[in-house]
């Protein structure tokens, strides 16, 4: 197992500087203004004018409408300029600050060399590489460099109109001018990479099944370095995110290992079924160019503000962000048998993999252990809730949790098991989880 011999320790002034904006969420001013310089650069009219926001918001309807549908009918492309222009207006700032999130974190867990090598793998217009710069840009002596990939001639152009003016602004980023290309293609990059990043990228790949896209996003894995890490995000929504966690269990099979958000509590691979895990943070304040989108009739559809994403952090060692292994000294049950205990009370130790999904009568939280193919919640009702099953509710994405004196029943219709918590269970945190 390997960590980087040189990690990018922040300073108490650089993480005070982070955590507040991480704690209140915006796209920073200048590149905003860089964003609506663009778009008066590609129309030839000011951002804000209401012909230019029309079209950018017709722009946004038919680009969910194609993301929404189903089978041959879903086609996502950006092969007009407005296109780019409905992704900077309405998915740009929700995608730049959950990277950042999760970026965070990884600098925290000491997994980020202070000389970071990425590749920006479907970069789009250029949300992970400015969110690297944003975020290096409240440090004082880090450096990063990127390279870049996209099969789209106007996220290119985007491209380069915002992330080189943007991240070159300190000297502390070098952005090379980004490779026009297919990622299913073969391109000669050279790495090593420190940090490979897929952002809601494989959802948009067609053609692929889950293999093939495990395949692909092992073939750039090849070009880590031996301490170096793959991030794949994905929206929450339950088809991309249960897509997700196959294409994770595929390239386990492919030399990779997963980091987080999923720990092997009793040491084996998991094999997910239905999966749909994801993690919530800070709503983004919206920008003033989502504001005047939002402006009139239907004026909700526009806004985009909402942290929910899903994702997997790889790498070609076996190391954890969780090292807490169930031992045979524990007692606890596995949650891929509960078939055999299902109207009995038992133990268990399960990771926290969802907000609360509940509703007004129960919080309902999703659990695993590594060893579910059914899917598994913790349900507690509202008026069961004590302090000393709290942490169910209060705990951290990811964080394992101990769950003892739980009933076990067996949703038919749904195809779940459901662990009730009671007035006399009890929750305690054993440890890990990424905050978020």
């Amino acid at each position: 197992m390997t960590r980087p011999s040189d990690p990018l320790v922040l300073s108490p002034d650089e993480t005070r500087k982070e955590e507040e904006f991480l704690a209140s969420p915006r796209v920073p001013r200048r590149m905003e203004r860089l964003i609506e310089e663009y778009i008066a650069k590609k129309t030839g009219k000011a951002w804000n004018d209401p012909v230019i926001l029309g079209r950018i918001r017709e722009a946004v309807v038919t680009q969910k409408g194609r993301y929404w549908a189903k089978g041959k009918k879903r086609k996502i492309v950006y092969g007009r300029g407005y296109d780019v222009l409905a992704y900077l207006s309405y998915h740009f700032p929700v995608y730049l600050v959950q990277f950042e999130l999760l970026f965070h974190e990884m600098v925290q867990d000491g997994l980020i060399p202070r000389h970071l090598r990425v590749l920006d793998a479907g970069s789009g217009p250029g949300v992970i590489s400015l969110a690297i710069a944003d975020y290096y840009g409240r440090l004082d002596a880090a450096q990063a460099s990127i390279t870049a990939i996209d099969r789209s001639d106007e996220n290119t152009e985007a491209y380069t109109a915002l992330v080189h003016p943007y991240g070159e602004k300190k000297g502390q980023v070098a952005v090379s001018h980004p490779i026009l290309a297919d990622l299913k293609d073969t391109i000669e990059v050279t790495g090593p990479y420190d940090l490979i990043v897929f952002s809601n990228v494989l959802n948009e790949i067609a053609g692929l099944d889950t293999g093939g896209k495990a395949d692909l996003v092992a073939r750039y894995a090849a070009l880590l370095s031996p301490e170096g890490s793959v991030i794949l995000i994905e929206p929450a929504e339950k088809e991309g995110s249960t897509a997700l966690r196959e294409v994770q269990a595929a390239l386990t099979s492919r030399g990779l290992s997963v980091y987080a958000p999923c720990t092997p509590l009793w040491g084996e691979n998991c094999r997910p079924d239905r999966c749909w895990t994801f993690v919530t943070g800070p709503d983004v304040k919206p920008p003033r160019l989502m504001e005047a989108l939002a402006t009139g009739e239907e004026g909700y559809r526009f806004m985009n503000t909402d942290i929910k994403y899903s994702y997997a952090i790889l790498r070609k060692d076996d190391l954890t962000r969780v090292s807490y292994r169930i031992g045979k000294q524990d007692k606890a049950a596995r949650l891929g048998s509960l078939a055999s205990h299902v109207g009995r009370q038992i133990h268990v130790r399960a990771a926290r993999m969802s907000p609360d999904i509940g509703d007004e009568k129960r919080h309902v939280v999703k659990i695993c252990d590594g060893t579910t193919k059914t899917p598994v919640y913790a349900v507690l009702p509202v008026y069961a809730r004590t302090e000393d099953n709290e942490a169910l509710i209060s705990g951290k994405y990811g964080e394992i949790l101990s769950i003892r004196n739980a009933g076990v029943r067996y949703n038919r219709e749904a195809d779940t098991y459901s662990i009730i918590i009671g007035r006399k269970t009890t929750v305690t945190p054993i440890g890990g989880g990424n905050g978020a």
